[in-house]
């Protein structure tokens, strides 16, 4: 996969605390985009088996949930009060009719719009150049925490710098994130697939790990600058990292909003 996740690094709402709650990890942070400005705001809360991370400001207002014990995941659209869920077999399904779709769409490439071969090119492509990583220089100050500078590329052009503070840095074992490695195994096996179905305004698709990635091994991006066309594109910070506890309710979709099929047309 050429991307990265960026949107790993995101920020969190103080939070009431009802007495059905369980421990983790919650990280805040900012990420400006470069070209206009415009800042968003990106919050994910950690437990063992689930995830919730939330976008709010720039042109995202959504929440992507995980349960990696189940095996479920839920894309929530807030600005629609719209969700859409999979459990396993679910997924399952959905991903035999989006294979079957394709070859049958790549009989009829040479006829498609525009915008369709971009759709179906996505698909094609999901396994092509892998990110490169390696450790750049000596330590730098991000915030409060010292961090290592890594620069990724792919086919020879770099695509992204982090600074990755390590896990004794943080003060936070390790063991508290191995949820977030379940998601992105996750994502590999199940989620590229039906990205380009989901309305996440592109933010979505950007979720993805080579396995050449220093993040959760070495410890965790506490600033990630991505590339385009050898120019900053974006620019994601860290501000806070904690241990706290969460209500049960931050890993289902908001009651009230309506449930959706994702549309299975190239359109």
């Amino acid at each position: 996969m050429k991307k990265i996740i960026l949107i790993l690094l995101v920020g969190f709402v103080g939070i009431n605390m009802p007495a059905m709650a369980a421990d983790g990890v919650k990280i805040i942070s900012k990420t400006k985009d470069v070209a206009s400005g415009s800042v968003s705001n990106t919050i994910i809360y950690m437990t063992e088996n689930s995830v919730a991370i939330e976008n709010t400001g720039g042109k995202d207002n959504s929440s992507f949930i995980f349960n990696a014990s189940k095996e479920e995941f839920t894309y929530v659209d807030h600005a629609k009060k719209e969700y859409y869920y999979f459990d396993k077999a679910a997924m399952q399904q959905l991903k035999q009719q989006i294979q079957m779709m394709v070859m049958m769409m790549k009989q009829f490439a040479a006829s498609m719009t525009e915008e369709q071969q971009k759709k179906l090119g996505k698909f094609m492509n999901n396994d092509a150049s892998p990110m490169e990583f390696k450790a750049v220089g000596s330590s730098s100050k991000i915030g409060k925490w010292n961090a290592q500078k890594y620069e990724g590329s792919s086919e020879g052009v770099k695509a992204t710098e982090m600074y990755i503070a390590s896990f004794k840095t943080i003060g936070i074992a390790q063991e508290k994130f191995q949820v977030m490695d379940k998601l992105m195994t996750y994502f590999k096996t199940n989620l590229s697939e039906i990205a380009t179905f989901l309305p996440t305004g592109g933010s979505f698709s950007q979720i993805g790990f080579d396995d050449s990635s220093p993040v959760f091994k070495e410890g965790i991006p506490v600033k990630t600058v991505s590339f385009k066309n050898a120019s900053a594109d974006n620019e994601n910070v860290v501000e806070s990292i904690n241990q706290e506890s969460f209500s049960d309710s931050l890993f289902k979709a908001p009651s009230g909003y309506s449930q959706k099929q994702i549309n299975m047309q190239m359109k």
